[in-house]
């Protein structure tokens, strides 16, 4: 009888802690760690956002954001952007959103360069399909 009482109150917790945890998991943005040019990035993007960008299988066609697409919505974002003045896309990639690659989620990810005071920087975005621009973070040289 006591083993049936534990087995029930773990029952009873396992499926009413269940929906809280799952409804917890949509507020935390996806952390997307990726590689460009030997800088590590990450990648914050709201499910919410990935949700909201269309589905893509390259089998099917091109995506469904072409590259002169994403390139009008990156010197769209670098235009309000007063530290990117002047900034050009270096470099672009294709990616999936490996967290939601069952879906067929994709991004394209863009190298940009500016230039100041003779110093050349490099800062890097992401593009959802849905046109959604997010900035991607450096992830500093570990301390050795």
């Amino acid at each position: 009888m006591r083993y049936l009482s534990l087995t029930s109150l773990i029952f009873c917790l396992f499926f009413t802690l269940l929906p809280a945890v799952h409804a917890a998991d949509s507020h935390w943005p996806v952390e997307i760690y990726d590689v460009m040019d030997n800088q590590k990035l990450v990648i914050f993007l709201a499910n919410e956002d990935i949700a909201e960008s269309p589905q893509w299988q390259p089998a099917e066609g091109g995506p469904p954001v072409s590259i002169a697409d994403a390139l009008e919505y990156a010197h769209s974002w670098i235009e309000q952007e007063p530290q990117l003045k002047g900034a050009k896309v270096q470099e672009i990639e294709l990616k999936p959103v490996h967290e939601h690659k069952r879906e067929n989620r994709w991004y394209y990810l863009l190298q940009l360069r500016s230039e100041t005071d003779g110093k050349t920087t490099a800062n890097y975005i992401a593009i959802l399909f849905n046109g959604k621009v997010v900035p991607a973070i450096v992830e500093p040289a570990s301390i050795k």
